[in-house]
């Protein structure tokens, strides 16, 4: 049985359950979906045969996709890469040269 036949369920239980959770954060389901098989495939290729390959692919996938989603971190070997499901559309209340924080804070000289 393929990687895909053996995971599919798994990918798609934890893509959902965090989707729930941080849909303002990501751009589409499918994003999400696409990140989870990269560090499906990534946890994978760290894994060295002690224990249980599907436990530890399954908490790796959780560990990392809390950094990812709560911290904004990149995924896994993706720190000079551009490539992160996260929706970058934000606006910054420490801007000073925003109208958000001027009206927030009021104006500084």
């Amino acid at each position: 049985m393929g990687i895909y036949q053996t995971y599919k369920n798994e990918v798609k239980n934890i893509t959902g359950r965090y989707f729930k959770m941080y849909k303002n954060k990501v751009y589409s389901y499918e994003d999400l979906e696409q990140t989870v098989w990269y560090i499906l495939l990534t946890g994978l290729a760290k894994f060295d045969g002690r224990g249980d390959e599907r436990l530890f692919i399954l908490s790796f996938i959780r560990y990392k996709l809390i950094s990812i989603l709560k911290y904004n971190r990149k995924p896994p070997h993706c720190g000079d890469n551009p490539f992160t499901p996260l929706c970058m559309d934000y606006i910054s209340a420490d801007d000073v040269h925003t109208e958000y924080f001027v009206k927030v804070h009021g104006e500084y000289d």
